[in-house]
């Protein structure tokens, strides 16, 4: 469709005749008639997006909507520039890369390479990177210990990237266009030792001299910053995108990221965004605490996160990443100084105080105890809960970690939901609604987690008003049709997620039991009830 606008002219993309129609989605391409746009959508589909690249000294290039966006649509789905293996892992297939099994792989009748099957061992990934390079170095690689990270796995995701040069000039040109902080190098013994276990290594293990160590080192860095994990294998595989890389960060995000099985990568929005609106996502783990955050955004991608959440001690009154005081009942520990997270904390209500280092202590401690607790188990979760409640805030993330999966462990037994106490039940139910109002405060579009609550959610109130119905209780009908709607907002939210991963799976899932919900429901209007 086009779209006309009174104060604003263009000339037709397809013909030059001055025209003040554009096209609806992306409000940037002019057309003077419905013909010429038609003719022109197979071209402008590529590059069809509500939004445009922007640049500002503060944050570089970055996207901003030029349209409202609307809940639910997608504002730009993109296949990868080059697909490898994290640069820590142990072996996996070249080929698929996929996890190995130590006693049953095979190696690339080529170059040695381990693989799991003889289509990965013709993987055009593999055959044209790797081994090529394998091939031509003489002599086949050998690799026998699976069990820790290989070192020659650091180097095959920047080989694949320096293979572009060569193979594709378009795609290594977009590669080069990515952020990298290769100009403001310092010459630190840390920065000559990743070139030498990376760059220099490329150069000497595969004897090959058409690279420099700063190329190599400088495409490097941009795998580093621009990669995306990829969670369709495991371990995760690291994908470079060229669009996807003009995302603004921030650890609020107002997109979502959603990948398909043909390993594109799909952003969203799960609530509407207004015209000339900054998108964001996220390059970190939204449910971390702030320094945790912030500390994997300096190592990884180099930069000191100042956005909204982080500037906020309170992360939205939430206290996500806060400590109770113990000597006001009323009062959190949160940093002294706005955004400063390494320094003393104190208390929102009264004068006390407390160092850094008592902070991290007790964080450690709370840590050590969560990663040594089997959460499988509903009574150590609930347990955790009870008694870290006393000196953690209600919604910190430690507490806010073992909420989420005592709420998908409820009901999840070898005897299933509906031997599940009434009480038991509730508490699930409880725990979904503080997740729910939690994750809608701090992240509302981290649309996987909520998504994965929300069903949760649903088959409790399924349940409850499952038996209330055999009860022939008055509040059963209310309750199944709660149930319904949290499922129908579990679907919502994980639509774009591919069959392959749990939470494609939990949407199918869904979609049996809702359509099992409005049948029943039906029924139930037909009687009467």
């Amino acid at each position: 469709m086009v779209s006309s606008s009174q104060e604003i002219t263009g000339k037709c993309f397809v013909c030059d005749k001055v025209s003040k129609s554009r096209c609806s989605s992306c409000v940037q391409v002019f057309y003077c008639s419905v013909e010429h746009q038609k003719k022109d959508w197979k071209s402008h589909k590529a590059i069809c997006t509500p939004m445009r690249v922007c640049n500002n000294d503060k944050i570089g290039r970055h996207y901003v909507a030029t349209r409202d966006i609307k809940p639910g649509e997608i504002v730009l789905r993109e296949s990868p520039l080059i697909v490898g293996p994290s640069q820590s892992t142990a072996p996996v297939c070249v080929g698929c890369l996929k996890e190995l099994d130590q006693t049953r792989y095979m190696e690339c009748e080529r170059c040695g390479w381990p693989i799991c099957s003889q289509n990965c061992q013709n993987n055009a990934n593999h055959v044209n990177n790797e081994c090529k390079m394998t091939v031509e170095r003489g002599s086949k690689v050998s690799i026998k210990n699976f069990m820790t990270p290989h070192p020659t796995y650091s180097c095959l995701l920047p080989l694949r990237c320096m293979m572009l040069k060569e193979s594709n000039p378009e795609k290594w040109e977009q590669l080069l266009e990515l952020q990298s902080n290769h100009a403001n190098k310092t010459g630190s013994d840390e920065e000559k030792f990743i070139e030498e276990g990376v760059a220099n290594f490329i150069t000497r293990f595969f004897k090959c001299n058409k690279w420099s160590t700063d190329e190599i080192s400088k495409v490097n860095e941009i795998a580093k910053i621009n990669g995306h994990e990829l969670p369709l294998t495991c371990p995760p595989c690291v994908v470079i995108y060229y669009r996807a890389s003009f995302f603004e960060h921030s650890c609020k995000p107002n997109l979502a990221k959603s990948f398909s099985d043909k390993n594109e990568i799909i952003f969203w929005a799960p609530n509407a965004i207004k015209a000339h609106t900054n998108l964001t996502i996220s390059y970190t783990d939204v449910l971390w605490e702030t320094s945790n955050r912030r500390h994997h955004l300096k190592l990884t991608k180099q930069f000191d996160c100042d956005c909204e959440r982080c500037s906020d001690v309170t992360e939205f009154g939430t206290y996500f990443s806060s400590l109770k005081c113990q000597k006001c009942p009323e009062g959190m520990l949160t940093p002294a100084s706005l955004g400063d997270w390494n320094n003393d904390w104190r208390c929102t209500n009264c004068s006390n105080k407390m160092s850094i280092d008592s902070v991290n202590k007790f964080i450690n401690h709370a840590g050590q105890d969560l990663s040594a607790m089997e959460k499988e188990n509903e009574d150590n979760c609930i347990k955790f809960i009870e008694h870290y409640s006393k000196w953690l805030s209600p919604n910190h993330f430690y507490i806010t970690d073992v909420k989420i999966a005592l709420a998908q462990i409820i009901g999840s037994g070898f005897n299933g939901i509906q031997q599940v106490t009434i009480e038991r039940l509730l508490l699930k139910a409880k725990i979904c609604k503080e997740l729910i109002d939690l994750i809608e405060k701090i992240v509302p579009n981290e649309a996987r987690i909520l998504g994965l609550i929300k069903f949760e959610l649903h088959t409790a109130y399924a349940e409850i008003g499952r038996r209330a119905l055999q009860n022939k209780d008055a509040n059963c009908k209310s309750m199944l049709e709660e149930s319904l709607s949290y499922c129908q907002e579990a679907i919502k939210l994980l639509s774009n997620e591919p069959n392959s991963l749990p939470e494609g799976g939990i949407c199918k899932q869904a979609r049996i039991n809702a359509s099992s919900l409005l049948t029943l429901l039906g029924g139930m209007l037909e009687a009467g009830l």
